[in-house]
């Protein structure tokens, strides 16, 4: 038995005889003993640029369609994709992958850049449809086309006074309301500072209502029309055939209605309605159509048979001496005309105008 053991306990020495040598580099670590490659280094801010920045840009530059924005996402993606090249920066399959959709979109951005070329000027366009117009084969019909767009350049200035005026217009407007006893027509053409004094519609057409005075107008016809539309202020000369409803007979009356311009609107004053003479003083009396030189004679007569209280008179508030029966009296400078400053002929003697002196050229009646 002493035998046997000693002879087994010798084996295993000689078995462990027979084992290969340990290699030397044991101590590696397992990936490398397998022939794994070594760690990708990581290029975060490349990594940003790529993936976030310039997609962003990409889309902000489409929304903008800002040229500038569109070169700095080309010239920023072209170095990004260089330095990712050069660096060699991620893994073959994503630097093909990114390579690929930054070209498409410097591809789109380039061909945004192509298409929002701005046009030629105007004025080149122009000249060159006009010098076609010009040498094709209605050259005729184009110089005509021209010569009519050069006569519109150039309004022509409106009549003094024309039968077509603005203010004018809107006198009949209003004779129209008036002899259909249409009030809110009256005040819908009347001053908007004179209907801003009422609280109310309602109150405005009262007034209008007290103005009118029960007088109907019948006929009425356009004698005189001072100033031009350029003016701020007109003065019309009408004379109307009105009856009081009273069982008389109508009587002819010359009335001075005054029209001024707000905001390149022309508006009637309702106060001027009131400034009316009596062309026949008889009641009943038949009179003829008078003719324009006829009623020309008898306003600018020395002395005025009636004048009524609201007669409109008008002065140059810049140290005027005199007051005027028209706003574009002759005697006045020009660079006063036409006369804004006027009051009532029953406020004449007050004290701020009491030093006034009646105008002998346009016979303004005195006091």
């Amino acid at each position: 038995m002493s035998e046997n053991r000693a002879r087994y306990s010798s084996a295993p020495l000689r078995d462990m005889s027979r084992r290969p040598p340990k290699p030397a580099n044991s101590s590696r670590p397992p990936a490398q003993q397998m022939g794994q490659p070594a760690r990708v280094r990581s290029f975060p801010v490349l990594q940003v640029m790529l993936i976030i920045i310039l997609p962003i840009l990409f889309v902000v530059s489409l929304l903008a369609k800002d040229t500038r924005l569109y070169w700095v996402f080309v010239g920023a993606s072209l170095l990004s994709l260089l330095a990712m090249g050069l660096l060699r920066a991620f893994v073959p399959n994503a630097r093909k992958v990114l390579g690929v959709v930054h070209a498409a979109m410097i591809a789109v951005v380039l061909f945004a850049l192509l298409v929002s070329t701005p046009p030629p000027p105007a004025d080149t366009v122009q000249s060159t449809q006009s010098l076609q117009s010009i040498f094709n084969e209605n050259s005729s019909a184009s110089m005509v086309d021209m010569a009519q767009s050069q006569a519109q350049a150039h309004p022509e200035p409106t009549e003094n006074p024309g039968s077509a005026s603005q203010a004018q217009q809107k006198l009949e407007q209003f004779m129209s309301a008036w002899m259909n006893t249409d009030y809110a027509g009256m005040v819908s053409l009347s001053l908007p500072n004179w209907v801003n004094q009422h609280e109310s519609s309602t109150d405005a057409e009262k007034s209008m209502f007290h103005l009118r005075a029960n007088r109907s107008v019948l006929d009425y016809q356009i004698l005189d029309v001072s100033g031009n539309d350029g003016d701020q202020a007109r003065t019309i000369t009408m004379q109307a055939s009105v009856s009081k409803n009273n069982g008389e007979a109508p009587l002819q009356y010359n009335f001075q209605i005054l029209l001024m311009r707000v905001n390149n609107v022309w508006y009637v004053d309702p106060n001027s309605i009131s400034s009316s003479q009596v062309v026949n003083a008889q009641a009943g009396q038949q009179q003829a159509p008078q003719t324009q030189e006829q009623v020309t004679t008898q306003i600018q007569a020395p002395i005025t048979p009636v004048v009524s209280p609201d007669t409109i008179l008008y002065y140059n508030a810049d140290g005027g001496k005199y007051y005027h029966a028209d706003p574009n009296c002759s005697s006045v400078g020009a660079q006063y005309r036409p006369l804004t400053a006027m009051f009532y002929y029953r406020d004449v003697s007050s004290t701020k105008l009491k030093n006034l002196i009646p105008c002998p050229t346009c016979n303004a009646p005195a006091r």
